[in-house]
């Protein structure tokens, strides 16, 4: 026998006494049942009510067996409730039209009560079924839409770190996105400094700024020692005891419990530590939340191993440029300072350059550090001009003056065959175009092309004034310096 109350059943049937007698009977089988006699009211009653199982007589006054069926098929609420069907007509037509407008069995009288309540049984459990069924797609759906609401953030964090442009703006981001998946009044952000062998912060909303400058842990010290050290995540759900204030720090690494602190790394080395800790619904930390943060320190160290990549090819390239910049300049016995000075006006030049409405869009902040760095190779191809004709005391003979002006397409065939083996560097192209343009003249009488106006490349014509600028105020082997004044 089922236990009491294992579920709610309804019988329709205009017959009372055949109502009273089914009642009876799945009471006894453990059931809870309501009987209704009108077809309308059952429907009104079913909708509101959501029984488990229903048991209904064909020949029933105002809405027929079917009809019922129907409608109750039709409405959200009761689409899924296992249908019984009585009748005194047992003919295959019938009974395909049963089945057809919905229900799950169909009964014909006379019929055994226990065949029935067997039935009602199956059709209970079959509805039981169903309805778990309906519990895991319903908690299927939820986690589905949070899974993709949980990557769709993430997806939006690592697009916004690969248009981060330094180590700063990705600090920033790291504790936008700590926060904001955790819901956390405290993040900071710990990264190992090889030169001092410590962990510093570099980021940390929630505390004083001033302590956090301050922090400096040792990598074995402490909670982000051991997580640094260990490349294990730590998570604390202990709450602070009695007596403790909320948000009290661990004098070193100012953490608080519950926390949640995870390694950054990338490839074999570690880069650093991210702590989240004291959640605004003062709340332990959920499995997600660890997650969703283990996905951040991970994106984050791939974004800062670049930037630290980037930003060293930048100083590499800096200073390549700079010392095949050199090559042609000591050929030619100058004090050496002549590339620096050059790349110094030619920085002034383009800062103040940007105020003006023509060139605010071209005269961007990478244009003036590309110009910067391309500067001190706008001599370059002299490396290919003899030594004679190059630190010749006296005025140069119009056949060595023509010999020194290949300097400039020299330069261009160098330059072009680095952009030839790299591809497109905007870097490079300004390079190019300098080494290549520098001798140009506004009013088209330079070389090596004669081209004139704004047919010359804007890095080319700011090369060319200051080039020129400090032509004339310093001294060369061949001439006196011009005062500035």
């Amino acid at each position: 026998m089922a236990s009491p109350g294992i579920g709610r059943i309804v019988v329709v049937d205009d017959d009372e006494r055949l109502t009273f007698i089914l009642r009876a009977h799945l009471t006894n089988a453990g059931f809870e049942v309501t009987g209704l006699y009108d077809g309308q009211k059952a429907y009104e009653y079913c909708v509101n009510n959501k029984p488990d199982v229903i048991v209904l007589d064909v020949q029933l006054p105002g809405m027929d067996g079917f009809d019922l069926t129907r409608a109750l098929r039709e409405h959200p609420e009761t689409s899924r409730i296992p249908i019984i069907l009585l009748t005194a007509r047992g003919n295959r037509d019938d009974v395909v039209l049963g089945l057809d407008a919905g229900a799950q069995d169909y009964v014909v009288k006379p019929f055994d009560i226990a065949e029935l309540t067997a039935r009602v049984r199956s059709m209970f459990k079959l509805s039981q079924v169903q309805k778990e069924l309906d519990r895991l797609n319903g908690q299927l759906a939820d986690e589905v839409k949070r899974k993709t609401s949980q990557l769709e953030f993430l997806y939006a964090f690592v697009r916004e770190l690969n248009r981060a442009t330094d180590a700063e703006r990705i600090y920033d981001l790291i504790i936008e996105a700590a926060e904001q998946c955790t819901g956390c009044r405290r993040v900071s952000v710990m990264v190992h400094d090889r030169t001092a062998g410590k962990l510093v912060c570099k980021r940390a909303i929630g505390i004083d700024p001033k302590l956090a400058e301050q922090v400096s842990v040792d990598p074995t010290a402490g909670v982000a020692g051991q997580v640094f050290t260990t490349g294990k995540t730590m998570i604390a759900r202990t709450m602070q005891g009695e007596g403790e204030s909320a948000g009290t720090y661990v004098s070193d690494t100012f953490m608080s419990t519950p926390l949640v602190s995870t390694f950054m790394m990338n490839g074999e080395r570690r880069l650093g530590v991210l702590n989240a800790t004291e959640k605004k619904d003062g709340q332990p930390f959920t499995p997600d939340d660890t997650e969703c943060l283990r996905s951040i320190a991970d994106s984050a160290a791939i974004a800062l191993h670049n930037e630290e990549r980037r930003s060293s090819l930048e100083k590499a390239t800096r200073a390549l440029l700079l010392t095949v910049g050199r090559l042609s300049e000591y050929r030619d016995e100058e004090t050496g300072l002549h590339l620096e000075r050059v790349s110094a006006y030619a920085q002034a030049l383009t800062c103040k350059l940007v105020e003006n409405p023509k060139y605010a869009k071209i005269v961007t902040q990478t244009f003036i550090e590309d110009l910067h760095q391309a500067a001190p190779l706008h001599d370059v191809g002299k490396v290919g001009i003899p030594d004679d004709i190059l630190n010749k005391p006296g005025k140069l003979s119009d056949e060595e003056y023509q010999i020194m002006k290949r300097h400039t397409v020299i330069g261009r065939h160098t330059l072009q065959r680095a952009l030839d083996e790299t591809g497109p560097v905007p870097l490079l192209q300004m390079c190019l175009d300098i080494a290549y343009g520098h001798h140009e003249r506004y009013d088209g009488k330079g070389y090596p092309r004669g081209i004139a106006g704004e047919e010359i490349p804007l890095a080319a014509r700011i090369i060319a004034l200051v080039d020129a600028y400090d032509a004339m105020t310093s001294q060369r082997c061949y001439k006196r310096a011009i005062p500035h004044c």
